[in-house]
Order: C-alpha cells, then structure tokens, then sequence
C-alpha cells in the first residue's frame, strides 16, 4: 500500500467517537461548528466505505491471481473391443489415467498481480481526495446557512426600525403638523411590506441551506445544527495561506504551482491510475511470448486371457502454444493498451491544468472581494450610515422629505448585506484554496476556521 498523507483530523478515532456520540442525549449535541459538521460528514459518508470495499476486493483479487491454474486430470478407457468389450481381450485396452499442467505466457501473472496492486492503490488517495472535497462543500452550505441566518436578522433588526418609521409618520400626517403626506404614510406601510417580503425570501434560503447541510450529517447532528442556526451564529474567521503559498499566487508562479499540486491525492490517484496502465501495455507483450504445458499419464493394463501379466504404460509431454498466425491481433491488443496509459496521461495533464487554473481564479476573486469588503467598512457603511442620520435628522426638523429618509435606511440595510455577502463569499474562496493546499498541510487547524 503506498504511503499517504496525513489528513487534517484524526480519523481512526472518530468513527466510535460518533457512534458513541449518536447514543448520548440530545443535549450533548445541542450545538456545534462548522469542522464539527465536516468532521461528522466524513465519518458517515458511504462513498468512502464503498471505495474502502473496492480496494479491499482488489487486494484480495490480487493475492488470488499469482497462482498457476488448476491442473486438469484426465481419465479413459482406451482400446476396449467392440466385439465382446472385454477388458482382458486385447493388448491395447488400458485404463489411461492423466493429468496436464499449463503456464502462464511470459510473467503474465506477476504482471497482473502488480495492475490490481496498482488499481488498489488508487483508493486511499481518492479517499484522501474525497475527504478534502467534503470540507469544502459541507463548510460551502454552513456558510450559506450562516449567510441567510446573518441576512435575516438584519432584516429584523431593521424592520423594528422601519415600524417605528411608520408610526412617526402616521402621528406627524395625523397631527396635520410638518410636511408630511399621505403618499409618506402609503410609502412607509409599502417599504415595511417589501421588507417582509425580502425575510420570507431569506428565511427560505436558509431553510433550503439547512436540508442541503443535513444530507451530509447525521440525525443526531442534524437536530444540533437546527440549535446551533437558532442560537447566535457568526460568520467564521478566515484562516490566513501559507506565505509559501500566497506568494506563488501573487507571482502567478505557473511552475511553483503545479509542482505543489503534485502531492494532491487527486493527481496521485492518477497516478497510480498511470501505473496501472503501463502494466497493461507489458501484460499485452506477454501474448508475444509461447504458453507453456506439461502433462503426464499413467496406462493400467490387464493381464490377458491366460493370466500372463503385461506391462503398464508412463507417458509424459512438454506442450507449448506457439503465437505463430495471431501477430496482428496481439499487436493490436498491445497499441490498444499503450494508447490506454497515454489517455490516462493526457486526464492528469489536464487536471493539473484545470487546478492551477482554478487557484490563479479563485485567488483572484479573493482579492477583489478583500478590497470590496475593505472599501465597504472604510468607506461605504460609514457614509451611507451619515447619510441615513442626516436625513432623519432633516426630516424630524421639517427641512426634509421622509422618502429620502426611507431610501437612506434601505440604502443602509443594503449595503449591510452587501457586506454580509462579500464576507461570506470570500470564506467559501478560502476553504477552496485549502482544498489545493491537501498533502502539504500536517494539521487541520492551519486551516480551519473558528
């Protein structure tokens, strides 16, 4: 089994820690974080123990098929005359026991036992691949979850707001003091509704975002998840790159790159996968090499009719299958496997590509996203915050119009979501660049998020 790298929890101890977990009282579980929900995730997922099977088969298999076939025994009475079928009558009547033996073309069975080794060891680096790829989708839906939960209470927040705002403005149209309209009433019980609008639109992301994060969990942890959306739940903190990292990314270091990708397990299965191909090309050669076979056999004879005894037959041959007439079916089977393995190739070249593609984009992206959210909290929140305290402060004083007012404060709640969004999105583009990051970290906590 070729050595894999360290992932980023301890996974030998989790599959009783969560079994144990599943039979404690719902309390223990009452809330939980995000690397909790990763950690559960990969303890129940099936397609790892369903890969964890496949290799097991093909070791076994593999065990099995370095073992010469079975030895084919021959038994017949030869010669028996037709006129009396006496066994006694005729010299040549014999009972003829046999047995054969066959090989192998070539080293045939080494080879085939090394591909299946090969085949097997693909797996515990899917697996590896499998489990980094689970980080990110199910962190992927928490953070959706948390980006709904973190919306709708701002919604909430605000519509007290909001409510208020109606109430001032209905008691100032009622009074009949300042330059309050009945358009500002209308507008104000408009904007409230809109508002309830928009938090049954984000009340449903979120519900859609809590079913997508339970299908990778378990029941028990499932019901925690609700509790924990229910309780107060922040945006997680964005773990800083390795500098080794951030630095070929800010060069576009093409070469750095791909050589960091090569201990990803994704490229390593392929690998592997490459190795099983080449084997294929040299089992395919050995159709060019003779089979070889021994047989061996025994003839009983009776004595004859005046009891004088005859003698036993041994007989014993070398056979051998000479590939003579089927050159071009054994050089097609060849080029058929060499262009296999070089098919394989191509799929990691273009893998390889594909990720490095994906890291200069996604790295690209998070810049921008760093320089939005730096501008909204710097720039934007600050002066549309102004702005909202200016124009309510102008409107209770008569020198305003209460619709700037409502624009102000729906400005302002905006641009907080805005955020919100931004925040939100700039974490799901880290957890992907960790992805790529799967073989050269020793510890998950480099990159985990709290």
């Amino acid at each position: 089994m070729p050595h894999t790298n360290n992932f980023h929890f301890p996974w030998s101890s989790l599959p009783l820690f969560f079994v144990l977990m599943g039979t404690l009282p719902f309390s223990v579980l009452a809330s939980i974080t995000m690397q909790d929900a990763v950690k559960i995730a990969i303890a129940h997922d099936p397609w790892l123990t369903g890969n964890q099977l496949q290799e097991q088969a093909l070791r076994v298999a593999s065990e099995g098929v370095n073992n010469l076939p079975d030895p084919k025994l021959s038994m017949g009475l030869l010669n028996l005359p037709s006129d009396g079928f006496a066994f006694n009558q005729e010299p040549m009547t014999q009972f003829k026991l046999g047995i054969a033996q066959t090989f192998p073309r070539g080293d045939s069975l080494a080879i085939k036992q090394q591909q299946l080794s090969y085949q097997a060891d693909q797996h515990p680096y899917q697996r590896e691949d499998r489990k980094a790829k689970i980080q990110v989708t199910v962190s992927q839906l928490w953070l959706n979850a948390i980006k709904a939960v973190q919306t709708m209470r701002l919604i909430e927040r605000d519509r007290v707001l909001f409510e208020q705002l109606v109430d001032i403005v209905k008691a100032s149209y009622s009074s009949a003091q300042g330059n309050t309209r009945q358009q500002d009433v209308i507008s104000a019980q408009l904007e409230l509704a809109r508002l309830d609008d928009r938090l049954t639109t984000v009340n449903s992301q979120r519900d859609m975002a809590l079913t997508n994060l339970s299908e990778w969990l378990s029941p028990a942890a499932q019901l925690a998840v609700y509790e924990t959306f229910a309780a107060n739940t922040s945006i997680p903190t964005s773990p800083d790159l390795p500098d080794s990292f951030t630095v070929l990314l800010q060069r576009t270091d093409n070469i750095g790159l791909l050589q960091l990708l090569t201990q990803h397990p994704a490229l390593l299965a392929i690998e592997q996968s490459a190795k099983a191909g080449d084997t294929a090309v040299n089992l395919a050669k050995q159709k060019y090499k003779p089979q070889w076979g021994v047989n061996a056999s025994y003839a009983y004879r009776d004595d004859d009719q005046l009891r004088q005894s005859r003698a036993d037959f041994f007989s014993i041959g070398i056979t051998v299958e000479v590939p003579l007439f089927g050159y071009a079916q054994q050089d097609s089977a060849v080029m058929a496997s060499r262009l296999t393995a070089q098919a394989i190739e191509t799929d990691k070249r273009l893998l390889q590509q594909h990720m490095l593609a994906q890291m200069l984009s996604l790295y690209q992206q998070e810049t921008r996203f760093g320089q939005r959210e730096a501008g909204f909290l710097t720039a934007i929140l600050p002066q549309i915050q102004e702005q909202a305290d200016a124009s309510l402060s102008a409107y209770t004083t008569d020198d305003g119009d209460f619709s700037e007012v409502m624009r102000a404060r729906i400005s302002q709640l905006s641009a907080q979501i805005n955020l919100i969004d931004i925040q939100i999105e700039k974490c799901k583009i880290r957890m992907q660049l960790w992805y790529f990051l799967e073989g050269h970290t020793s510890s998950y906590n480099k990159g985990e998020y709290r």
